[in-house]
């Protein structure tokens, strides 16, 4: 099974060789975008894994100061393990926050808003159906025998949490909704994505498209 930083590092080397420090600067830069970061050593352990595997190959990258450095660059094996999980079936996960679907919905884009389209689909009907239930209230968390106030108490905590989590799922569909909508009509060829997104966008429930990530 492919571990998160697998995803995000074959992803980038699917574009273009990258070092461990190019793949650093680059969660630097756009990992907020996705909610997901990963240290520097994590990066290297994990390029480490990917050369064992079969799935990178490395060549030194000569600098003009210091020692040199290792430019990975994908295999065929780890193509091919990179476009499988591209193509795998999509399951959400059960916190509406966990980075999977931005880094699903970033890497997938190959396949083009159909692919999108369907992917945005089976987020929105799940997140939905998690919305429409309820909390209900946590009555182990309080001793037995404690007084109305503390009940009441506790009922209070509940029901403002019940709240942060209803006020964050709202606010999710509506953004699944506007890019079903902005999917819907660049599926059907109604007009074609912009060449140069504005660098900043007003609407908060959009995921910015990093610039640049094609170099």
């Amino acid at each position: 099974m492919l571990q998160r930083l697998d995803i995000v590092t074959l992803g980038l080397l699917a574009q273009h060789p990258h070092t461990g420090y190019d793949v650093r600067k680059w969660l630097d830069r756009y990992g907020w975008a996705l909610g997901y970061t990963a240290r520097t050593s994590q990066i290297y352990r994990q390029l480490g894994r990917l050369l064992e595997r079969g799935w990178v190959d490395s060549t030194p990258d000569p600098r003009r100061s210091g020692p040199d450095a290792k430019l990975y660059a994908l295999t065929e094996r780890g193509r091919i393990t990179f476009e499988e999980w591209v193509d795998s079936p999509y399951e959400p996960a059960e916190r509406p926050m966990d980075p999977d679907f931005q880094v699903r919905m970033f890497f997938s884009r190959s396949r083009g808003p159909g692919a999108l389209l369907e992917l945005v689909r089976i987020e929105q009907r799940f997140r939905r159906a998690q919305h429409d239930r309820r909390l209900s209230i946590d009555h182990d968390s309080v001793s037995p025998g404690v007084d109305s106030a503390e009940v009441a108490w506790n009922r209070e905590v509940n029901l403002l949490l019940d709240g942060r989590g209803r006020l964050l799922g709202a606010n999710l569909l509506a953004w699944l909704e506007a890019a079903e909508a902005r999917l819907e009509l660049l599926a059907s060829g109604a007009f074609s994505p912009s060449a140069a997104p504005p660098t900043h966008d007003p609407d908060p429930r959009r995921i910015p498209t990093p610039e640049g990530t094609d170099r």
